[in-house]
Order: C-alpha cells, then sequence, then structure tokens
C-alpha cells in the first residue's frame, strides 16, 4: 500500500472506486461518551481567523470567520500543502506538504506571517499531522511509512517511528495522556508506543477499506474510522475491537469524520456521496443527511461553541485513469493535485449546525482540507 501513498495526489489514494466490498458486520457500542475539546492544535483564539492550507497553490490562507473574507495569503508555503496546526500560545503554524519535489513541514511565524522554517520529513508528509495535548509534540506519519515527531519548540526531529503493521499510514491519533499512537493503514489500525514506536495492540480490521481523516473522543476510549469504502467503523481501544459499524452507501465515499467540540455528533464527509451525515457519536445512528449537491464535502471544522460548522467542498473535478502498482487495476479519481492547473473552485462554507444550513462562504481557486479554526 506504500506504493499508493507515492502517487502525486491525496485524494487518488483516498478516492478509488471500488471493485470489491467486504462483508461488514454489526455489533453494539458501549453506551458512554464524554465532552470533545476542541482538537489539540485546531484551535487560532477566540478573535483569531481560519488557517487554511490551499493544497492547489501551497500557500496558507487567514480568513475572517465572521465575514469569510480573506484577510491575508501567505504565498509559497511548501509543495501541496495539506494540514495545519497552530500551538496553544498562537505563535507558531506546522503545515504538511505533500509534495512530491519537497517532503517536508513548514513552520509559519505568525506574527510576521512568513516561513521561518522547512523541516525536511522522511517521504511526503501524507494525510494528517497530529499534535499533543500540551502542545509540544507533532507527529507527521509520511509516505514512505514512518512517523516524524518535531519539537515544536526546538523545531528538530526528536524521533522517527517505523510504521511496520501494517505499512502505509493514512491516519493517526493520539490517546488522551499522548503515550499511544493508533496508526490507521487500508483495512487496519495499529496501536503504538508514541516514545518507542513498539506496538502495543496488533492490527485490527476496520470492516472497510481506506481509511481517510478519522476522530478520537476526549478519553480516548473510542476511535472512530472512517472507511472510504463505505462507512465508519467505532473501535473500543480499552478491549481493542470493533464495537460498532455503521455502514454508508455502497456508492458513495465518506473521506473524513470530525466529533462536534462536545463529543455528542459525529460530521462525516461523504465525498462522492455530495452530502454530509450527522451521526450519534454513541449509538451511530444517522440523525441528518445534509446534501451538498455540485460539491464535493471534504473537511469540518468547528467554532469552540459548536454552533458553527466550517465546511470544505471541492468543486468536480475531472475523472482521469491511472494505474494502482498493489492491486494492477485501472482507477479513477478526482484530480485535487492538479486543482490550480484546471481551474478548480475551492469552498469555505459556515453552516449552522442546528438548523444544519448553509451560510456565508468564499471561493478561491485550488483545494482545501483541513484547517484551524476560531476558538
Amino acid at each position: 500500500m506504500v506504493a499508493e501513498h507515492l502517487m502525486i495526489s491525496f485524494l487518488r489514494t483516498r478516492m478509488i472506486v471500488p471493485l470489491v466490498i467486504a462483508a461488514i458486520g454489526i455489533t453494539a457500542v458501549p453506551v458512554h461518551s464524554s465532552a470533545n475539546p476542541s482538537i489539540p492544535g485546531s484551535t487560532s483564539g477566540i478573535d483569531g481567523p481560519i488557517w487554511i492550507p490551499n493544497y492547489g497553490t501551497g500557500s496558507v490562507f487567514a480568513i475572517d470567520a465572521a465575514t469569510m473574507a480573506v484577510q491575508t495569503e501567505i504565498p509559497h508555503v511548501g509543495d501541496h500543502s495539506m494540514v495545519i496546526k497552530e500551538v496553544p500560545d498562537h505563535s507558531r503554524l506546522f503545515v504538511g506538504n505533500f509534495g512530491p519535489f519537497n517532503w517536508n513541514v513548514s513552520v509559519i511565524d505568525v506574527a510576521t506571517q512568513t516561513v521561518i522554517k522547512r523541516i525536511p520529513t522522511i517521504g511526503p508528509a501524507y494525510a494528517v499531522i497530529q499534535m499533543s495535548h500540551d502542545g509540544r509534540y507533532v507527529f507527521v506519519p509520511t509516505g514512505l511509512s514512518v512517523v516524524s515527531v518535531i519539537d515544536t519548540q526546538t523545531l528538530d526531529v526528536v524521533r522517527t517511528l517505523p510504521v511496520l503493521l501494517p505499512p502505509g499510514p493514512s491516519h493517526m491519533e493520539l490517546s488522551a495522556d499522548d503515550s499511544t499512537m493508533y496508526v490507521f493503514s487500508p483495512a487496519t489500525a495499529t496501536a503504538y508506543d508514541a516514545h518507542t514506536g513498539a506496538v502495543l495492540a496488533p492490527p485490527i480490521v476496520l470492516n472497510g477499506f481506506m481509511p481517510g481523516w478519522g476522530a478520537i473522543s476526549a478519553d480516548g476510549d473510542l476511535l472512530y474510522a472512517v472507511n472510504f469504502w463505505s462507512g465508519i467503523t467505532i473501535v473500543d481501544t480499552r478491549s481493542w475491537s470493533v464495537v460498532r459499524t455503521i455502514l454508508l452507501p455502497v456508492d458513495g465515499g465518506p473521506i473524513s469524520a470530525t466529533l462536534t467540540p462536545d463529543g455528542s455528533t459525529l460530521w462525516v464527509c461523504d465525498y462522492m456521496g455530495k452530502e454530509m451525515y450527522v451521526l450519534n457519536a454513541r449509538t451511530g445512528e444517522i440523525l441528518r443527511r445534509i446534501p451538498t449537491p455540485d460539491r464535493n464535502p471534504v473537511y469540518v471544522g468547528f467554532s469552540s461553541d459548536g454552533a458553527t460548522a466550517y465546511v470544505t467542498l471541492v468543486s468536480e473535478g475531472v475523472p482521469l485513469p491511472y494505474w494502482t502498482p498493489l492491486t494492477g487495476q485501472y482507477t479513477t479519481s478526482f484530480e485535487a493535485y492538479w486543482a490550480k492547473l484546471l481551474q478548480l473552485d475551492t469552498f469555505l462554507v459556515a453552516y449552522d449546525t442546528e438548523q444544519a444550513t448553509p451560510g456565508r462562504e468564499m471561493t478561491v481557486k485550488g483545494a482545501f482540507v483541513a484547517g484551524v479554526y476560531p476558538g
């Protein structure tokens, strides 16, 4: 699967048209949940802007959340900048750059809005970067099957942890005490010691394929794995077992899942289905389906009070064939990698979470993914 992670588009890797859908079993989920505070590194402060990378241009935007107007654009941040984190004192931003020509994490000084360092990584910073709860470290899974751990104060890589069971990380989450990293690879998840890289729990089957951006409850007891083919799997980290699989339409393609700040609901972006699902985080019950016609939803971030959902959407691209070495098959995908060349539109839309209705929005050329949000 490493071969697919080295494909030149992250959406190529995630948007493969399925040929085989696995049989999926459903069991009961424990009835417990806790408030889920803002995701570490994903808040810019009460009066802060929305910081979001433009994958299509390699720049980072600061957007006024009240007006959805662009305050500034920081150019030349990296080669296909994908995801971003901010330290708790709001002084620095860390931006994962997918490549393929330069593999690194860019560090932006917020005060001067300039790139102050590019930290090389072993392989492209793939689909996600995670920040420890105290803001001291950034964990960067890469396309060459390692996790680089960056000290946010010294800006050095302090640990390089191999991901071998199985290879090819596509998403990861950290336990509440930052001692364990849960690494998602195609079809499975494995628990590793976040300090030594030792395997703490063997690979567990996720009842689907190609995990997208997932989530973890604030207490670290529940993991939410996104299966692009096609649903959400809930894992109990204490028993290390799948406790529920929520099936979505087989022709859909969920790509991300984000918990609301209170941890009560999970918002799922169905990229191929052009809609969002709102799930009860305890039971997995589908509470709402929110259509996004003519737009593909990618990721949801929330205001600190949970009243506003900031949804990233992209315009439909051109499906082009490409060769998948692992399966030896031709497949098609959305060409986000060429978003600027194709003059594709990307949108950031503020949704009222209670009414599930869109409000203010902004549009630029390129492709937005996940950002840092006011709170």
